[in-house]
C-alpha cells in the first residue's frame, strides 16, 4: 500500500505499514482521504535528524485523529527508525498519538519502541535531500515554508477489506 505526498519541494512516496500498523495507518489513510492534511505545513525540520507535519494549525501543537483523541502507540519489532525516510507518528508521550507525523533523516535508533513507525519513503529521497537543506529559524521552523498540498492515496487495503477501527477507550480503573 502506498502513498504520495505532494508537498511544495516536490513528489514522496510512502509505503504504508497497514498490516504492522494497521490502527495508525487506517487514521493516516481516514485523515489523508478527508483532505485533513492538504495544504498544511511542515513545522518542524531538524537536518540530520527529521521533518514533522500534520498539524493543521502549523504550530506542533494542533491536530485531531479521526477519533478526535489520543490513540495508542503500535510499537512492532519489525518497524525500526534505522534508515533515511521512516515515517512515523509524533507524540507526547506514550499514546498520544493523534495526526502528526516526522519522517527521518536518517537512523534514529533512540526512538525505537517510543514512536509508532507506520511506513517509509520508496521513492523522492532527492525531495528529502531538498526538505533536509531549506534552512530553519527559532524552534527549527523552516524559513521557506515547506508545504504538503495533498497526499494522493494509490491503494486502501483497509478500506478494500471494510476494515474499521472503533474509538479507543482506556481504563479508568
Amino acid at each position: 500500500m502506498a502513498v504520495t505526498l505532494h508537498t511544495s519541494l516536490g513528489d514522496v512516496k510512502v509505503e504504508i505499514y497497514c498490516d504492522t500498523a494497521p490502527r495508525t495507518a487506517f487514521n493516516f489513510l481516514a485523515l489523508a482521504a478527508s483532505g485533513y492534511y492538504d495544504a498544511t505545513r511542515f513545522h518542524r525540520n531538524i537536518k540530520g535528524f527529521m521533518i514533522q507535519g500534520g498539524d493543521p494549525t502549523g504550530t506542533g501543537k494542533g491536530g485531531a485523529s479521526i477519533w478526535g483523541g489520543d490513540f495508542p502507540d503500535e510499537l512492532h519489532a519489525e518497524n525500526r527508525h534505522d534508515a533515511r525516510g521512516v515515517l512515523a507518528m509524533a507524540n507526547k508521550g506514550p499514546g498520544t498519538n493523534r495526526s502528526q507525523f516526522f519522517v527521518t533523516y536518517a537512523a534514529q535508533p533512540h526512538l525505537n519502541g517510543r514512536y509508532t513507525v507506520f511506513g517509509r519513503v520508496i521513492h523522492g529521497l532527492d525531495v528529502l535531500d531538498s526538505m533536509e537543506k531549506v534552512p530553519v529559524g527559532p524552534k527549527h521552523r523552516p524559513e521557506t515554508e515547506i508545504r504538503l498540498d495533498s497526499i494522493t492515496i494509490h491503494a486502501n487495503p483497509l478500506a478494500d477489506r471494510d476494515i474499521v477501527y472503533e474509538t479507543p477507550t482506556t481504563d479508568a480503573g
